[in-house]
């Protein structure tokens, strides 16, 4: 009965606490309200790329936001410096670049969505904001500025007003087939946050270079379509997509466009005689990656030419996922890098690291199974192969070089022969 009566007593403090604005839970916790605003909101954020975090200052008069701390860790909080004010009405853009000095933070944003807290000197928890996924382009801010009402727009508008209502805001664009062939029609499926405000969908699209044409894109069910017709001849063939609201404001996807649209280039080469021939997806001392300076124990794929020409593979792509040949596009400024001679074999290392070399790619090989694939410029299917789980420190391939069937190697052979 004590016990109980205990608990009890724990839960009233705590309601009573709450009625005088405090919070049981420690600051940085997810579930935590903010004590008091003092007029100073997160008013946009954006988290695809070059990240920030918009502050807005919704009195009139300056705001003096010096040692006050912005986080989405409470684990390691970033101090504004000294010296830091908001103007009456006015913005103040922290970049999140991982820095740590003046306007720079300490931490990046994903743009899986996270959520990110804004205390005082005094470590008051005074805005929290809790952000969704969010797109190339796209922000999750306030409308009007200051407001509760928090929403996904699909333009920036960093460093001024957001204005009273957000822009249209773009969740998807497919396209079926991923890979087209020659007369072959495209069809466009574009859906959106909210179908709601929204005065057009349009679908722009050319070819080489040419003039845009627009399409109406059709309302069906919750997702807009329209289709880019069949081209008899090879080339590239460039699209976007507008979205116009009824408050005027205009989205575009990819954020880019025009200037730079999405495309797929419409090929007839005949493809080289690659393959993959050996990988490894549960590497943890096994053939090291010295790239980095030290060894790092990462995941690679073995490609081997059986053909009987040099082979570039500069601007094809690798995947771990075939409904997705163009997960990774292997740079073309380093051909001597990415060349594979007749008989020969090329390691590329799926560490997520590309910024590391061009044989280095951006995702990593799952050791519970999924695929591998090796695609031509255009997504062409080179060769492709789905594997199962994966003992660690042991390789998987064919069991001669280029075979149909494959082993497991408990002595991997990366750049050599699997014989």
């Amino acid at each position: 009965m004590v016990k109980y009566l205990i608990k009890i007593s724990i839960l009233a403090s705590c309601v009573l606490m709450n009625l005088s604005f405090f919070s049981c839970s420690s600051p940085g916790d997810d579930d935590v309200a903010p004590v008091v605003t003092e007029g100073l909101f997160i008013n946009e954020v954006y988290a695809s790329g070059e990240d920030w975090v918009e502050l807005y200052n919704s009195l009139e008069i300056s705001k003096d936001i010096s040692g006050y701390f912005i986080y989405d860790n409470a684990a390691s909080k970033y101090k504004i410096p000294n010296g830091t004010t908001i103007p009456a009405k006015g913005f103040l853009v922290l970049l999140c670049n991982d820095l740590a000095t003046g306007l720079n933070t300490n931490f990046r944003l994903t743009s899986a969505g996270e959520t990110v807290f804004l205390e005082n000197a005094s470590g008051t928890l005074i805005d929290r904001v809790e952000f969704p996924e969010l797109n190339a382009g796209q922000v999750y801010g306030r409308f009007p500025d200051g407001s509760a009402n928090l929403a996904v727009s699909g333009t920036t508008t960093q460093g001024t007003t957001n204005g009273t209502t957000q822009a249209p805001a773009i969740a998807t664009v497919t396209r079926s087939p991923i890979v087209p062939g020659l007369n072959q029609a495209v069809t466009v499926t574009t859906t959106l946050i909210s179908n709601s405000g929204i005065a057009s969908v349009k679908l722009y699209h050319r070819f080489n270079g040419g003039a845009y044409t627009s399409v109406n894109m059709t309302l069906t069910g919750t997702a807009y379509t329209a289709v880019i017709p069949g081209v008899a001849t090879t080339g590239l063939v460039e699209y976007y997509v507008e979205v116009a609201g009824t408050n005027g404001k205009t989205t575009f996807e990819p954020a880019t466009a025009p200037n730079k649209a999405k495309d797929y280039l419409l090929n007839t080469d005949a493809l080289p005689q690659l393959v993959i021939n050996e990988f490894m997806a549960f590497n943890t001392s096994c053939c090291p990656d010295k790239d980095s300076g030290t060894d790092e124990f990462d995941d690679w794929i073995e490609i081997y030419n059986k053909g009987s020409v040099d082979v570039n593979i500069g601007g094809m792509y690798l995947s771990d996922n075939k409904g997705n040949p163009f997960k990774h596009k292997i740079a073309t400024d380093d051909p001597g890098a990415t060349t594979i001679e007749p008989g020969k074999y090329l390691i590329l290392w799926a560490d997520g690291q590309s910024g590391q070399g061009p044989l280095h790619l951006e995702f990593a090989l799952s050791n519970a199974g999924e695929d591998v694939g090796l695609y031509y410029i255009d997504g062409r299917k080179i060769d492709e192969y789905t594997f199962g789980a994966q003992s660690e420190n042991t390789s998987w391939g064919r069991t001669t070089d280029g075979a149909a069937t494959w082993k497991s190697f408990s002595s991997p052979t990366p750049g050599q022969s699997n014989q």
